[in-house]
């Protein structure tokens, strides 16, 4: 299978055929993009023969093609495999992608493809709680026996033991591992199996797919997974059940009428560098003796005295607050590109006007927006706010590259 990798807000050409290993996509590939279900409708954008994805990356499977959509990281835009790895340790660290004991450590984000890495991390997690023991509980079983066992149904007895005295129909409890859970797991193996790419993935689920040969073979869907309930005995299969629901999710309808092998998954840039920056700047907070709250407090901007209610409700990115509960720092994530040599740095007003409005209600002095690192921007760019509540505004560029502990240094919390 040929994997076409691109970097977000590139150009890719398309074309009525193209070579093997060319960098574009043909015109039934696109129809297929076009068509999938599982790309959000402003992920990319039409061009005159030509496709640009915007802040979704990812996976997305067309046919015998995977598109991989990788981020811009500044300072390694040629260098596609460094672009991956910050995005994998992106997911890591926003608890997307979770592998206990550091077992994630083994997989080469530089020399596999994002689709192969999602497989493994999915193999990794699974083969550590089936070295645990696969979960297992009672199903009702009815079958014809030589002992009672549990108890005897007598009509079907009657129905159908008739002229076979010596065997009794009964209905009993039998624990088994061959329950839905274990099945869904299964199924997501085999659906996994032909997207391999690496020679370590098909291992990886062929392996695990031996250890589930006496789990019977069952068709799962969405409704399959809402129907299945975690307990206190099967609480540790949550992160794979979500993986099952991730990857299941992500197939194309199509592929169940056996038309096309398609398959999504996409990330948001935006939620993902939102809930990156919250997660790498909560230890440091905590340290400085404040806390975190992501999309909080929030506060109503207005009253309508009409219907005695507030309206416009605030959902502040992110909010570091102090043990009396008082807001100390408001900083908003925004996964865009700037403009440098402009005055205004390419910030959108309503950005503007959005920081300064809870710099007002929140009766703070600090506010900051963050942005990832781009090429001629400094870390740091000051603001201040003018109006009667006079405020700081601190533009920050983040090198995604650097360890998180710069953070501290950036914000001076």
């Amino acid at each position: 299978m040929e994997v076409l990798t691109c970097i977000e807000h590139q150009r890719i050409p398309v074309r009525a055929t193209r070579a093997p290993g060319e960098f574009a996509l043909t015109h039934a590939q696109a129809k297929l993009l076009d068509a999938a279900d599982g790309v959000p409708a402003d992920a990319f954008r039409w061009g005159h023969q030509c496709v640009r994805w915007r802040q979704f990356c990812g996976v997305v499977q067309l046919g015998g093609l995977t598109l991989e959509i990788l981020p811009k990281i500044h300072g390694k835009e040629s260098d596609p495999g460094a672009c991956r790895e910050v995005l994998v340790k992106m997911l890591r660290k926003a608890g997307l992608m979770k592998v206990h004991r550091g077992a994630g450590a083994g997989i080469q984000t530089q020399k596999h493809t994002l689709l192969d890495i999602f497989i493994q991390e999915f193999c990794l997690l699974v083969r550590e709680q089936v070295l645990m023991g696969k979960p297992r509980d009672y199903q009702q079983r009815e079958e014809n026996l030589g002992v009672i066992k549990g108890k005897l149904l007598i009509n079907q007895q009657l129905r159908q033991n008739l002229n076979h005295q010596e065997r009794l129909y009964c209905q009993f409890d039998e624990l088994t591992d061959d329950i839905l859970l274990n099945q869904a797991v299964k199924f997501t193996l085999r659906l996994l199996l032909p997207k391999c790419r690496s020679d370590r993935s098909k291992k990886a689920v062929t392996e695990l797919l031996m250890q589930h040969d006496d789990i019977s073979d069952q068709r799962i869907d969405r409704q399959s997974l809402d129907r299945l309930t975690l307990d206190r005995a099967n609480q540790r299969y949550a992160d794979i059940l979500a993986w099952c629901r991730l990857f299941i999710d992500a197939e194309n309808p199509d592929v169940t009428a056996g038309k096309h092998s398609l398959l999504s998954i996409l990330f948001d840039m935006n939620l993902l560098f939102e809930r990156w920056l919250a997660a790498s700047l909560r230890p440091l907070a905590r340290k400085a003796g404040l806390s975190l709250r992501e999309q909080a407090p929030r506060r109503y901007l207005a009253y309508r005295e009409d219907v005695d209610r507030k309206v416009f409700q605030t959902r502040p990115d992110i909010s570091l607050i102090d043990r009396n509960g008082k807001v100390h720092l408001i900083i908003d994530a925004k996964w865009k590109l700037l403009n440098g040599p402009d005055a205004k740095l390419g910030v959108s007003q309503a950005d503007l006007y959005q920081l300064s409005s809870y710099a007002n209600r929140y009766h703070i002095h600090q506010v900051a927006l963050a942005y990832p690192s781009q090429a001629g921007l400094s870390e740091i760019y000051a603001l201040q706010l003018l109006g009667s509540h006079s405020a700081k505004l601190d533009i920050h560029c983040i090198d995604l590259l650097k360890p998180t502990a710069h953070l501290q240094l950036s914000f001076k919390f």
